[in-house]
C-alpha cells in the first residue's frame, strides 16, 4: 500500500518537495502513475478508435 507517509518520504530523500502550491501537487502525481499503469486499458480513447 502507497501511504501520504510513504510518498511524502520519498518526495523528501529525492528533493522533488514542490516549494510552492500548484494546481497539480507533486504527492498527486505520484499516486496517478500507479493508477494510469494499473488502469491504463480503460482510456478514455477506447469509444473514438476506429
Amino acid at each position: 500500500m502507497i501511504t501520504p507517509s510513504l510518498v511524502d518520504g520519498v518526495l523528501a530523500v529525492t528533493g522533488r518537495v514542490q516549494a510552492r502550491v500548484r494546481q497539480l501537487p507533486s504527492r498527486v502525481v505520484v499516486y496517478s502513475v500507479p493508477t494510469m499503469a494499473l488502469f491504463g486499458e480503460c482510456g478514455s480513447l477506447r469509444g473514438t478508435q476506429s
